[in-house]
């Protein structure tokens, strides 16, 4: 049986489901499929997690958005090895036949860098100079494994280079739902968003969107709904929102809201967010930095924000479940790691 090694964050028992989480258990899921022996391997322990209260590590995140270079974790040689953590690869590329390796970009930490670097003055010269040096890094980075994945397709856009390896899109998969609702065409009158308000991205994107358009939404009498792990912390920012907080059934969040908003300017890749209320049928509206994860023809299913306050009125066509399971499903994410394996072990 070919084997196979899978290095992430987290390992599977205290992988947290959603964004890189999900991407995670998808790589597994597929490679099990596909045959491999997988194992995944954790660079953290949940301790040293996103929720660390440590007071130097806040600090250090504070000046140096992004985490600093790190080495791969012990573990046995196998057939394929997947990185997914930008910190290791270096590492990886010094340690694993290249011809074995596979980085998957989640996100680009170049981008990364840059829009976490503008949370506030303190981290913003740090996250300038990391931007450019992460920069530097993925021009080399892109040339050594021996085939390159991005979750985020101007990511994969963005990094081609002359000797890169072969690159491919391949979105993170999420589960099709039934619809919470067939497609409306009333008034915009109550939009949702939700999340997990432990990953920063998403409280430095959500108190842009109150800034920018709390008073406007309320003004065009359209409720905001906030749901989520740790969403209660929106009830100390003094907004006008509904607060859900962790939410038991999302098919019920989804029915209660007219659009999801997804107001995301910060952290890099494909926002999982996104699919999954494409995946029940929701309208989706937000920025363009969410938009630039979606190939071309995906675009359609992203609304601007600033529509909503234009018309107020449901414009945004959503996917079939067909269409959307032809590229978000984990059928179609495990039909795509075949071909990459082809690629890189045709032998295996």
């Amino acid at each position: 049986m070919p084997t196979a090694n899978i290095v992430y964050w987290y390992g599977l028992k205290d992988m947290p489901r959603d964004g890189g989480g999900l991407r995670a258990i998808a790589w597994n899921d597929a490679l099990t499929e596909l045959g491999f022996k997988t194992s995944v391997h954790a660079l953290r322990s949940v301790a040293l997690g996103p929720s660390s209260k440590n007071l130097l590590r806040a600090i250090k995140k504070q000046l140096i958005p992004m985490p600093l270079a790190s080495s791969l974790p012990l573990m046995a040689p196998a057939d394929l090895n997947v990185v997914t953590v930008p910190a290791v690869f270096s590492s990886a590329v010094s340690m694993l036949d290249q011809s074995s390796l596979v980085f998957d970009w989640m996100d680009l930490w170049s981008v990364n860098a840059l829009t976490m670097g503008r949370s506030s003055w303190m981290s913003r010269p740090g996250g300038i100079i990391q931007s450019k040096v992460w920069a530097r890094r993925q021009r080399a980075l892109v040339t050594r494994p021996a085939a390159n994945i991005f979750a985020g397709y101007e990511d994969h856009e963005s990094t081609e280079v002359t000797g890169s390896a072969p690159g491919f899109w391949i979105p993170t998969p999420i589960s099709a739902a039934q619809r919470a609702w067939p497609q409306p065409t009333r008034a915009v009158r109550r939009v949702g968003f939700i999340g997990n308000f432990v990953y920063p991205p998403n409280v430095m994107s959500l108190k842009d969107f109150f800034d920018k358009y709390g008073r406007i939404f309320l003004d065009k009498g359209i409720e905001i709904y906030v749901a989520g792990f740790g969403s209660e912390v929106v009830t100390t920012w003094g907004v006008n929102a509904t607060v859900l907080g962790k939410v038991e059934s999302l098919a019920a969040f989804y029915g209660s809201i007219d659009a999801v908003i997804v107001p995301i300017d910060h952290g890099g890749g494909i926002k999982a967010k996104a699919v999954e209320a494409m995946a029940y049928g929701i309208p989706v509206y937000g920025t363009s930095h969410v938009a630039s994860g979606f190939s071309p023809e995906w675009r359609r299913f992203i609304g601007d924000i600033d529509d909503l306050l234009r018309t107020g009125a449901i414009t945004i066509p959503t996917p079939s479940k067909q269409e959307f399971s032809t590229i978000f499903s984990q059928a179609a994410f495990t039909a795509a790691v075949a071909r990459v394996v082809d690629l890189v072990k045709p032998n295996v």
